[in-house]
């Protein structure tokens, strides 16, 4: 008698385990769609054709002809290097230069230079 007590325990704790599992996998499955779905939606490149330009006219563009040093080489932005002939544009309080089309698209959102952090000079003052 004894036997088929823990023969039934046993079948119990199973049935539940594979019941567990079988649920675990399905929500698992559901939540890598739905994540699938909304990377789908989501763009993933920025559209540069979008970003008007000269959009904030207190910063100046210049060409770059040669670089001062190895500090200045690098766009804090994108991470890209400087070619010669290139068109940059400097923040007109610090003097931090950066890409135009990324700094750009970084002005559309915020109002400060990306390294210091110091505002941009508005058109009124």
């Amino acid at each position: 008698m004894l036997g088929s007590g823990v023969n039934l325990i046993t079948t119990v704790i199973g049935f539940g385990l594979s019941a567990t599992f079988i649920v675990f996998v399905c929500t698992r499955l559901i939540y890598v769609r739905i994540r699938r779905m909304q990377s789908r939606q989501m763009p993933r490149t920025v559209d540069l054709e979008l970003v008007p330009a000269n959009h904030h006219g207190g910063t100046p563009s210049a060409e770059v002809l040669n670089i001062r040093s190895s500090e200045d080489t690098i766009c804090s932005i994108c991470l890209g290097e400087y070619q010669e002939k290139e068109m940059l544009k400097v923040m007109p309080k610090c003097g931090h230069t950066f890409h135009l089309s990324c700094i750009d698209i970084w002005l559309r959102k915020h109002s400060t230079c990306p390294v210091c952090r110091l505002p941009i000079q508005h058109h009124g003052g």
